[in-house]
């Protein structure tokens, strides 16, 4: 994946955490119970692993650029 790809895949992973935010807070506030939001918390558990990982990716190809830069 090149810069701009990982850079679009993790707004697209960051907007599916913002779409079920209402989903988590209503678990926090005890109006959904555990088995209720059970698939959205490994849904979001994934996504954040996922958005760790790309935002690691994105910070190797930055510094590969950087470097490349300052040999050039």
């Amino acid at each position: 994946m090149n810069k701009q790809q990982l850079e679009t895949k993790i707004l697209l992973l960051k907007a599916n955490l913002i779409r079920t935010d209402y989903q988590a807070i209503k678990y926090a506030e005890g109006e959904l119970t555990e088995e209720e939001y059970a698939e959205t918390k490994a849904a979001r558990k994934a996504w954040r692993a996922e958005i760790n990982e790309l935002q690691a990716k994105l910070e190797e190809l930055k510094a590969e650029e950087e470097e490349s830069e300052e040999n050039a």
